[in-house]
């Protein structure tokens, strides 16, 4: 199974619901908040208050960084919420500390920041287009309960 794929077919998905009042970058974008040669992510959707955000772990050894990228973005833009949805697939290969590392990082962030985190462990999937349906199930809740009303007014 070409995990990798399985990264970029997301955030393609995650784009359709782009609009006008609803800002998506992916792949060499940056996160929207950070200047453009900030960190960036594989999906990320905004209207300026509400951040959905999508790290798909796959060949990556520094997961940490995926979630800590969101607490440095505090500093450059105010939210008043940060949706992390965090995606682990059996192609990450990284040691265990530096997923341990990551969640030790999004309990402090929920601490001092409006963050929510989000963790799926598909390590052991051996199901691509379940894994796939889960992921989009529960992005698709996320996005339909923060944007309802750039949808609706999009229509």
């Amino acid at each position: 199974m070409d995990w990798k794929k399985f990264e970029k077919e997301l955030a393609q998905w995650m784009g359709e619901f782009s609009r006008r009042d609803l800002k998506f970058s992916a792949g060499y974008q940056s996160i929207p908040g950070y200047p453009s040669d900030g960190f960036r992510a594989d999906g990320a959707l905004t209207n300026g208050r509400v951040l959905i955000a999508l790290e798909v772990e796959v060949k990556q050894a520094h997961p940490d960084t995926n979630v800590g990228k969101y607490w440095l973005l505090s500093e450059h833009h105010t939210y008043e919420k940060v949706i992390l949805i965090h995606v682990y697939t059996p192609g990450y290969n990284s040691y265990g500390w530096r997923k341990s590392l990551g969640e030790f990082y999004a309990t402090k962030m929920k601490e001092s920041l409006p963050f929510e985190y989000i963790q799926l462990d598909a390590r052991k999937s051996t199901n691509y287009e379940e894994t796939l349906d889960q992921v989009k199930e529960l992005l698709a809740g996320k996005i339909r309960a923060e944007f309802s009303k750039e949808l609706v007014n999009a229509a």
